[in-house]
């Protein structure tokens, strides 16, 4: 028989060496080292003639309580989905081992465990998941203070994704509150500059929108573009609820000011840059392209590094 030994060989082998007294436990590291501490009983009280009785009872016992520990870890890795009353909203929260697997703003009209979340959560996981009276504390409050700006989230789970759409992701986590960039702007953050319309599918299956901000990314013409949380109504309803004055972007982008510079540092930033905030009206310069700015002798701001 080819390959690595089995479980119930290497026990045996082991449980020889005992018996042998060649083999120490002090260092063992081993996922079978139970067994091998119940075989130093034998070792210790039998001979390999004749069983001891202690032995095969304690054997029952760790096998049996191996059995209970696998199931405990099955019941711990299975989904859970609860509510979380935010400044936007009631959120749903899908979550395993202390990590959201999805989110979705609550339609109210949809009753408080819609079923196609459900059955969303249970096609991702190949489980049914359990509705909770409340979601831990730990993710509750990492999805509050998310929202209401104090911190980023840090609890998103993307291990079903595939690494280019994880990169999207973890790159539009990034884009600070109350700003927004356009999708060419991840793709060439990322290192794949052609790339826009991937991001853009990526963005549109965001399984944890609000959470990892979509919202924050935009079309390169400067409209807000659809949204998986919900359409554009709800992307601009969330974007305002972070500062940002959509109303006055989009004006700005009806004129063509794609990025703005400043005439004392020559910087030039995207219009929703913090940096680009302070920036005294007159001391403004709209811009159509990075190209046109650095022409004019702007350098891109090392903030939001326009494209």
């Amino acid at each position: 028989m080819s390959g690595a030994p089995a479980s119930w060989q290497r026990f045996a082998a082991a449980t020889d060496e005992l018996l042998a007294g060649r083999l120490g436990l002090t260092s063992l590291e081993d996922p079978i080292a139970a067994e091998l501490k119940i075989a130093r009983l034998l070792a210790a009280a039998g001979s390999p003639e004749s069983p001891d009785p202690l032995f095969v009872s304690q054997l029952r016992a760790a096998l049996r309580g191996r059995a209970g520990r696998s199931r405990r870890a099955t019941a711990a890795e299975a989904p859970h989905i609860g509510e979380i009353d935010t400044a936007l909203g009631r959120l749903l929260v899908a979550y395993r081992t202390g990590r959201v697997l999805r989110c979705s703003i609550i339609d109210e009209a949809a009753g408080s465990a819609p079923a196609r979340f459900v059955q969303e959560v249970a096609a991702l996981t190949s489980s049914t998941p359990t509705i909770d009276a409340q979601p831990p504390a730990a993710i509750a409050r990492a999805v509050r203070d998310h929202i209401a700006g104090r911190r980023r989230f840090a609890l998103a789970d993307l291990s079903s994704l595939t690494p280019f759409q994880r990169r999207v992701l973890e790159k539009t986590a990034e884009i600070p509150r109350g700003e927004v960039r356009p999708y060419g702007w991840i793709a060439r953050e990322i290192g794949a500059p052609g790339a826009t319309r991937a991001v853009g599918t990526a963005l549109g299956h965001n399984p944890i929108p609000v959470l990892i901000p979509c919202h924050r990314v935009v079309r390169t013409d400067g409209t807000l573009g659809e949204y998986s949380g919900g359409g554009p109504a709800v992307k601009q309803r969330i974007l305002e609820a972070e500062g940002l004055p959509v109303s006055q972007l989009l004006a700005a982008q009806g004129r063509g000011e794609r990025l703005r510079g400043s005439r004392t540092t020559h910087i030039v930033c995207y219009p929703t840059c913090h940096a680009a905030a302070r920036i005294r009206p007159q001391n403004a310069v709209p811009f159509a392209s990075l190209a046109v700015a650095e022409r004019d002798g702007y350098r891109p701001c090392k903030q939001c590094r326009p494209a």
